[in-house]
């Protein structure tokens, strides 16, 4: 996919300033593998696996996957533990893997909404400048990683080896964090009103993100990202298109593997 020139030197200038905050969601661990050497589920692909959990071999029907969550955590949580820890554990990465390219830019913080473990995998197979540490926004307060050693990577929705019960996941698990304020998404919108964001493999759809941001748009009585910040995804709706304009984001209709190419020497 043809990247237009001007958009994509700027983007690459970004993230190579060492400021540029990298934001990723499920589109971004396409191509990873389980441990049994299977791609990682997609949200259809889970919905599917969690229903057989649920219903065994009933005939599928239009339950959401937020739903089925729930349900499954009810009714089969050692089954639901069992899946998690098989389908969302990445295993070794294929040699044509983009991803080590992605998290050896000089990224301040790295954010992610996914619950898979992909930068312990990268980080193991990989050889990156700076190490990666991985922080739970459910568990408790880990303390920032200092200045030009380890990047922080923030599971916002938790990680799937913390158990199903310690996930954001279900229609209730994201109902409860909408019910207060969110340290790591409090220090989220923070960061989006000091530095440059790269989205990749998201479209933002996540409504407690949207909460965050507006309560600290109303707090703070300005626009945020304040700065120049980029979402890389293959389509996007018109209306969500002018929607991130509006916000100053400018939209990559790209893949996150497209993008991995332009940081290559």
């Amino acid at each position: 996919m043809a990247l237009e020139p001007r958009i994509a030197r700027e983007l690459v200038d970004v993230v190579h300033g060492g400021d540029a905050i990298l934001f990723t969601g499920a589109g971004f661990s396409i191509g990873a593998l389980d441990l049994a050497g299977d791609p990682l589920p997609d949200s259809e692909q889970m919905r599917r696996e969690l229903w057989q959990i649920v219903f065994g071999d009933e005939p599928p029907d239009g339950s959401t996957l937020q739903d089925l969550y729930d349900v499954a955590l009810g009714r089969a949580p050692d089954q639901l533990a069992v899946y998690l820890q098989r389908r969302l554990h990445v295993g070794r990465l294929p040699p044509s893997s983009h991803h080590a390219a992605w998290f050896a830019r000089p990224w301040r913080r790295i954010y992610t909404l996914n619950v898979d473990n992909l930068e312990v995998a990268v980080q193991r197979d990989a050889a990156l400048p700076r190490p990666l540490r991985t922080v739970s926004a459910l568990a408790e307060a880990a303390g920032p990683a200092e200045r030009g050693d380890a990047i922080d990577v923030v599971h916002l929705n938790g990680v799937a080896g913390e158990g199903a019960r310690a996930l954001t996941f279900s229609t209730l698990q994201y109902a409860a964090r909408l019910c207060g304020r969110d340290r790591e998404y409090a220090a989220l919108a923070e960061d989006l009103a000091r530095w440059p964001f790269v989205f990749a493999g998201t479209t933002l759809d996540e409504v407690v993100l949207w909460q965050h941001l507006e309560l600290h748009r109303r707090g703070a009585g300005r626009r945020i990202p304040a700065r120049p910040s980029y979402l890389i995804a293959r389509t996007l709706s018109r209306a969500r298109q002018l929607l991130l304009e509006d916000l100053g984001l400018t939209w990559l209709a790209a893949t996150v593997e497209d993008v991995a190419a332009l940081f290559e020497p």
